[in-house]
């Protein structure tokens, strides 16, 4: 169904005619991004108005989406096809349906429904084949309407997984060869893989599709644009018009041919993109830049397909695309210009990666003298300390943080222990040393009797060996009570007293000792085990006091909640009490 474009543009770009200047094209001819000896078109004058406004762009893509809604509505354009219960599961989106008018119909198999619309373009002898990505039950349907509609090419604008979500069923074989033929026994076809070349943006591959009910085969080219990233826009117009030019020099869009068929997820952002930018184009070197209404170009397309253009960014690209297009596609050295070949190779399989990755994975980074033997290392590769220093060839070694005694011997000069084992020695001869010096250290003094009295409520258990380092103020300060009255001999006999006790420890059988310092031979204190019920009974106590401290905020809490209950009854029947009077008084009045 064609419809004939309106002269003028919607209200979103501005009224003016086709065939008339008006006075935007001369206020804006000043700030055109143009040179100043060339005149601007209508199209860049209508993009260079909307790009002037903050929201320009945004309220413009408003007005078409509502525009076409409401014409869509007015003319009961439907999806009932795409909404029986047997359809729905092949459709990738739930709101992106068929129109019933425009949807491609398939005539093999037991499946007549494809989410696919063919859009025409009358003016501009273009005929394409929006669809969605192919799903895994789909895949035999996508071909069977390439075969059926006598379609040429593919055009491919998304990856199969972005932004780690599946956007496409990978629907062609990766392997090259007839033996590794992709068999669709469903509709009776098969699709053999035979080359492809890749290039910066795109690749290009080229398959073999054959019937097996006739024995006919067709060469199908597939256009694969792989940075075009979803609900966005390509790196740069020139990339997507280089593009576009290798898919109109292979004649695919050719209206001798059949319908191309333009796929990406949904098949209506990228799809409608590429379709906007191509169609304009083509009225432009037929009709004249100032005859072509790209809006109106769009409200075309989308009578066809719901959706084109999803978001405000496309459009926007899109204005940018054809005005350089306008430009670009009439340079020779454009249209020229040979793309260089990134790859081209005979087994597709090594590029396995490409169709599970979002991204590419950077490339390793080069070997450095990282990977290089070491100085000082030997011919086996193990490292060899020079631990006599030679200034001549290299530093010396920094001193570690231990012992005096280890640092004198580990600089001695030594011929016998330059190696590793020689470091490994001392360290290990270093920690025996330590481990005895601390066995043979003195124990610590025991605190007396009466200090227990006056344990503090708020020491627990990680305080034990704190309490049994204390020094002799410590103890003093728990024997008597005011500090003032201690005097200097009961500070001498204490020290005394302690300094016995550590040189009767210090004449003890070190076999009958422990590691950490204590007695295996004596039994367990009298003062420790009295020191560890104290200590479990202010523990008990202090759990007891939280406890009721608990269960009073307990009582307080319902108590609050009782009150408050009580409170809100006492109100309702106070004010039932009230409305009955009240109306006893008014039934009493009227009666």
């Amino acid at each position: 169904m064609t419809s004939t474009t309106n002269s003028t543009v919607s209200s979103g770009g501005g009224s003016e005619s086709s065939n008339e200047t008006t006075p935007l094209e001369s206020s804006s001819s000043s700030t055109s991004s143009t040179a100043s000896a060339s005149v601007s078109n209508n199209i860049e004058l209508e993009y260079n108005k909307i790009s002037s406004d903050r929201n320009g762009w945004q309220r413009l893509y408003q007005e078409i989406r509502e525009k076409c809604e409401r014409e869509a509505n007015e003319k009961h354009f439907c999806t009932s096809e795409s909404e029986k219960s047997h359809n729905r599961c092949l459709n990738r989106y739930r709101d992106v349906n068929p129109y019933d008018h425009s949807r491609i119909i398939l005539h093999r198999g037991s499946v007549d429904y494809i989410n696919a619309n063919l859009v025409k373009m009358g003016r501009a002898e273009r005929k394409y084949i929006l669809t969605q990505g192919p799903l895994v039950d789909t895949v035999g349907h996508f071909w069977l309407m390439v075969w059926e509609q006598k379609s040429r090419a593919i055009l491919m604008l998304n990856k199969l997984m972005e932004k780690k979500q599946p956007k496409c069923h990978l629907y062609w074989p990766e392997r090259k060869g007839p033996e590794n033929a992709m068999k669709l026994n469903e509709v009776k076809l098969t699709v053999e893989f035979l080359h492809w070349t890749e290039y910066k943006n795109f690749c290009v591959r080229w398959f073999k599709l054959t019937d097996l009910q006739s024995n006919q085969s067709r060469n199908i080219i597939q256009f694969h644009y792989t940075t075009w990233p979803d609900f966005g826009v390509p790196s740069s117009p020139v990339a997507f018009l280089y593009f576009l030019k290798e898919v109109r020099a292979s004649g695919a869009l050719d209206p001798s041919e059949g319908p191309a068929v333009v796929h990406c997820s949904a098949g209506i952002g990228r799809s409608g993109t590429f379709c906007l930018v191509d169609c304009c184009l083509v009225l432009v070197d037929k009709e004249g830049v100032n005859n072509v209404s790209v809006q109106d170009i769009l409200y075309e397309l989308r009578r066809y397909r719901m959706g084109l253009i999803q978001t405000a960014d496309q459009l926007y690209f899109s204005y940018q695309a054809i005005i350089e297009g306008i430009k670009l596609l009439k340079d020779p050295n454009f249209m020229n210009y040979n793309e260089v070949v990134y790859n081209s190779v005979e087994d597709h399989c090594q590029q396995g990666d490409e169709y599970n990755l979002d991204e590419t994975p950077p490339p390793l980074p080069p070997r450095t003298h990282s990977l290089l033997p070491m100085a000082g290392s030997g011919a086996d590769g193990s490292l060899r300390l020079n631990l006599a220093g030679n200034n001549s060839q290299s530093k010396p070694l920094p001193k570690i943080p231990a012992s005096v005694s280890f640092n004198d011997e580990l600089y001695v000069p030594d011929n016998d222990k330059t190696n590793k084992d020689a470091l490994n020695n001392f360290i290990n001869n270093e920690r025996n040393t330590d481990v005895t010096n601390m066995t043979h250290r003195p124990l610590p003094p025991l605190p007396r009797e009466n200090s227990l009295d006056r344990v503090h409520e708020s020491d627990s258990d990680d305080n034990e060996y704190f309490e049994d380092d204390s020094d002799d103020e410590n103890e003093n300060e728990n024997n008597v009570v005011p500090d003032a009255e201690v005097n200097d001999n009961d500070t001498a006999t204490t020290h005394n007293h302690q300094h016995s006790k550590a040189m009767a420890n210090e004449h003890l059988d070190p076999d009958s000792k422990k590691l950490n310092g204590i007695d295996s031979t004596d039994p367990v204190s009298p003062d420790n085990e009295l020191r560890r019920r104290k200590r479990a009974e202010r523990q008990a106590n202090i759990e007891q006091k939280v406890n009721e401290i608990k269960r009073k905020q307990r009582e307080n809490e319902e108590n609050k909640q009782s009150a408050k209950k009580r409170r809100s009854l006492i109100t309702y029947i106070t004010a039932g009490v009230v409305v009955g009077v009240i109306c006893v008084y008014v039934y009493s009045k009227w009666a």
